[in-house]
């Protein structure tokens, strides 16, 4: 089985069940992708997976949150460091692990399209994040979509930062923290010195950019959806459970192993239902 383009959705740390997945299925099948779409921290891993620095993004991520013990610093209220970690962590975390080396080998392979999302032009950044994960919410707990809507309806807009548009190590991080930009986990960021917050305001599974280019699709999703969307050239796929860590939990460890761990059995799953058919 072949694929032109490959969809890495959002979810924080759950996005390491993708990297369990690929892991397993890269094993098997002859994944050679032209074109990506990846969002929050999907475009950490996807990125990871194309530079060659998986390995050592999951590694230096288990052991950045063994040191971290809280995921809030209230005392920090009253000096000039961050309440949440996460941000910190997060820029850490990508310049421990991408080599100048990986970048070089990230640019040469497929074009990598990561999300951020435009706020609507009535709203501020904060109000923005607020009516954006209020949207989502809601949606999520009555509709289950794998693709929300309103998010546009409000009026968030996309917005693609192409990988190979990344000079440095730094710029790199500044597009994944863009793309995963969540206050207060995050500070706000700004592209063209315009606030974006996390392309998941749009679509947290941005298969719209993707979408110009021929070929065959996979979609990797982060948790199980009561029903995925059946159209021709597309294949979702997704964790089998939900998986053992949450999006912004930076002091489990053994939460992102296993979620990997998880990742890689789904695959093996799959693998073998591709060998029925």
């Amino acid at each position: 089985m072949h694929f032109d383009n490959i969809v890495f959705a959002g979810g924080g740390n759950r996005c390491f069940w993708q990297a369990g997945f690929w892991t397993t299925l890269s094993k098997e099948l002859d994944l050679k992708p032209k074109h990506i779409a990846s969002v929050s921290a999907g475009s950490a891993i996807s990125c990871a997976i194309f530079s060659g620095c998986l390995e050592a993004t999951l590694e230096n991520t288990k052991a950045t949150m063994s040191r971290n013990k809280k995921n809030r610093y209230l005392g920090n209220l009253f000096n000039d460091q961050p309440v949440h970690p996460h941000s910190v962590l997060y820029r850490q975390i990508i310049k421990d692990s991408m080599t100048e080396e990986g970048l070089a080998r990230l640019h040469r392979g497929p074009l990598n399209h990561i999300l951020v999302a435009h706020i609507p032009r009535w709203l501020g950044p904060r109000s923005a994040v607020l009516m954006g994960l209020g949207a989502y919410q809601l949606e999520k707990k009555f509709r289950h979509p794998v693709h929300p809507v309103l998010g546009r309806r409000l009026g968030f807009k996309s917005e693609f930062i192409l990988s190979r548009d990344c000079h440095t190590v730094d710029e790199l991080a500044d597009a994944m923290l863009s793309s995963s930009c969540t206050p207060p986990f995050t500070p706000i960021m700004y592209l063209n010195e315009r606030p974006v917050l996390d392309g998941g305001m749009v679509d947290n599974v941005p298969v719209h950019g993707v979408e110009a280019y021929p070929g065959k699709t996979l979609v990797m999703l982060t948790r199980p959806y009561r029903k995925l969307p059946e159209q021709p050239g597309r294949l979702y796929v997704q964790p089998s459970r939900k998986v053992p860590v949450t999006s912004w939990d930076y002091t489990n460890p053994d939460g992102v192993q296993a979620t990997f761990n998880q990742g890689l059995d789904d695959a093996r799953s799959f693998l073998k239902q591709l060998n029925v058919r």
